[in-house]
């Protein structure tokens, strides 16, 4: 069946949007929910309006998301959770988890299906997880899941999962580095030797 969507149903269609869908889904559910009307040509005359209505809701929308980008921005989401032998967590971390503790930071309710996390947490680390926060933006959170009981405690816990890797030298080269500084004073000090000798004859 051919529809007008009169509002934006996710992963079906956006407002002022016509689409064909199954007769069924829309005879159950779009129908009779006022989400799509048949696509008749009094219907259809109804979509320019509503298509134009929708880009100015969808700019409104994503100016939002992009204020929300930002609150998240170096507020990462800490979960304090129970861990058994080699880091395993005793639950998991959801989406439905982050969306709450994001909508804490955010001071507004995210729902769950906008967290685009692959699969649910497991294990102590940090994670970079995306958020739909519109149709048009995505935005990131960082997750640092941390032991409840870590001896150096939760908050010294978190700095250390997000302190940047300390890149140690490589122990290859300053061997090498400290061979070549001894050939150069060896190759310096014969040539002194030889400089002498020349000047004694």
């Amino acid at each position: 069946m051919k529809v007008l969507f009169l509002e934006t149903v996710e992963g079906s269609g956006s407002r002022g949007e016509v689409k064909t869908v199954a007769n069924g889904y829309a005879r159950n559910f779009l129908l009779p929910r006022g989400f799509a009307a048949p696509a008749t040509p009094s219907i259809l005359k109804r979509a320019e309006t509503l298509v134009a209505e929708e880009e100015i809701r969808q700019r409104s929308l994503d100016e939002r998301a992009q204020e929300l980008v930002g609150k998240l921005m170096g507020n990462p989401l800490v979960f304090a959770v129970r861990v058994g032998e080699q880091g395993r967590l005793y639950g998991s971390v959801t989406n439905a988890d982050v969306a709450e503790k994001a909508g804490e930071i955010l001071g507004e309710e995210l729902d769950r299906r906008r967290v685009l996390l692959p699969e649910v947490i497991r294990s102590v680390g940090v994670y970079t997880v995306p958020l739909r926060l519109s149709r048009s933006v995505t935005g990131e959170a960082q997750v640092v899941v941390v032991d409840v009981d870590a001896p150096q405690g939760v908050e010294a816990a978190v700095a250390e999962l997000l302190a940047p890797p300390v890149v140690a030298e490589d122990p290859i080269q300053v061997v090498a580095s400290t061979a070549d500084a001894g050939t150069d004073s060896e190759s310096e000090s014969g040539q002194s030797a030889s400089d002498e000798d020349a000047s004694e004859e």
